[in-house]
């Protein structure tokens, strides 16, 4: 069985210049549309508790 994983293919680290970039690609009314959404995007985003993450990986290696 192969493992495969995820490399960050995004070269820009910083969040803000990121958003800048992507804004700069935009029309106006998507801009818009992003603007009124933002806020509720920035709820989905997930911090999970170190010992969440090590529950997730010992579960993945019992698998193999």
């Amino acid at each position: 069985m192969d493992e495969t994983f995820t490399k960050t293919l995004n070269a820009l680290a910083n969040q803000g210049e990121m958003n800048r970039d992507v804004q700069e690609n935009l029309d106006a009314d998507d801009v818009i549309f992003y603007n009124s959404i933002r806020a509720d995007l920035d709820l989905l985003v997930k911090k999970p508790k170190v010992q969440t993450i090590h529950q997730i990986l010992d579960y993945s290696k019992s698998l193999r």
